[in-house]
């Protein structure tokens, strides 16, 4: 297992395979560095996320842009403001402005849940809890989040520990390792609106790494747990606006409309990924995939190739 010290403020050093691998992860930027000689050279390595990243996902980036932007230009048609050249150019860059200064609450929810995690395992300076952050739904989810550990008989053993696959050379974080309902589980927790699929790749890729260090099988399952970034009150009038806006394109294509209703909100949700056996396995290959498409991105990118097709680096391919 692994043995973590902290070299200096921004570089957390853990060894793996019983110290053959050593991890440098540099919080700051986020990198990781990673040795698999001991200590003796160190290269970087691409983390699981930036792999699941080469998933399309445009359709549903592009709806959030489109809100993004109607809603700053019908606040500012109701502060009667002239729509000219400088507001729309000011619009088209909201998508930027807001992701840098939006609120986001399940990260704070997030916080304090690794909080108490780190003081369920006795770890330095955690003796205490924190307080719970002071608005309604962290209330909401912190207790929510307790009932969850109360209803599976939630055991922690490790949190963000760092896992490592000298097999196919990547590496991430795992953020808890837990006996859930007296099964070896591992979890992530995700800051969003919904639970997306890219989770089940990502659990996948950190339970492999971690079973192929161990040298066997030991994880039953993988938890997805969520933390809405919204209050209900912002959620429910993201989701109207997405209404109102996709009414507008049915009405400007000429085509149909069709309404869904609006999924309650949930500031706190927990899934578990493997009912079925086979789920595992399955999103591991998905995940390798990934890992094959972002090579051969990388590979053969024009722009990073002198500019042409026939500039394409296949150096690193095995004959």
């Amino acid at each position: 297992m692994a043995k973590t010290t902290d070299e200096r403020d921004d570089v957390k050093l853990t060894k793996l395979y019983g110290g053959k691998v050593i991890v440098k992860f540099y919080e700051k930027s986020h990198q990781y560095w990673v040795s698999v000689d001991s200590g003796k050279t160190f290269k970087r390595k691409t983390g699981v996320t930036t792999y699941i990243g080469i998933v399309d996902k445009s359709k549903a980036l592009g709806s959030w842009q489109q809100q993004i932007t109607a809603d700053f230009l019908l606040k500012a048609l109701e502060k009667g403001q002239v729509i000219d050249a400088d507001v729309a150019l000011e619009a088209a860059v909201q998508n930027d402005v807001q992701r840098d200064e939006a609120a986001d609450i399940g990260k704070e929810i997030h916080a304090w849940c690794e909080a108490y995690i780190r003081h369920e395992l006795k770890q330095k300076g955690f003796e205490k809890l924190p307080s719970i952050p002071d608005f309604p739904e962290a209330v909401t989810g912190v207790n929510s989040f307790r009932d969850w550990l109360d209803a599976h008989k939630v055991k922690f053993i490790t949190t963000e520990r760092p896992v490592y696959s000298k097999k196919h050379d990547y590496i991430g974080t795992m953020d808890f390792e837990a006996k859930v309902d007296g099964e070896l589980c591992c979890g992530d927790f995700k800051s969003s609106n919904g639970l997306y699929n890219g989770v089940r790749m990502q659990l996948a890729a950190y339970a492999e790494a971690d079973m192929e260090e161990r040298g066997k099988r030991v994880y039953a399952g993988r938890w997805a747990v969520r933390l809405s970034k919204f209050t209900e009150e912002e959620y429910y009038k993201r989701e109207e606006r997405k209404k109102i806006i996709k009414r507008a394109i049915a009405r400007i294509k000429g085509t149909e409309y069709k309404e869904y209703p609006t999924k309650p909100y949930q500031v706190f949700e927990a899934q578990f990924l493997d009912n079925d056996r086979r789920a595992m396995k399955y999103d591991f290959e998905s995940f390798l995939h990934c890992m094959g498409i972002t090579g051969w991105s990388r590979a053969t990118d024009a722009f990073y190739n002198g500019g042409t097709l026939e500039g394409a680096d296949y150096s690193k391919l095995a004959e």
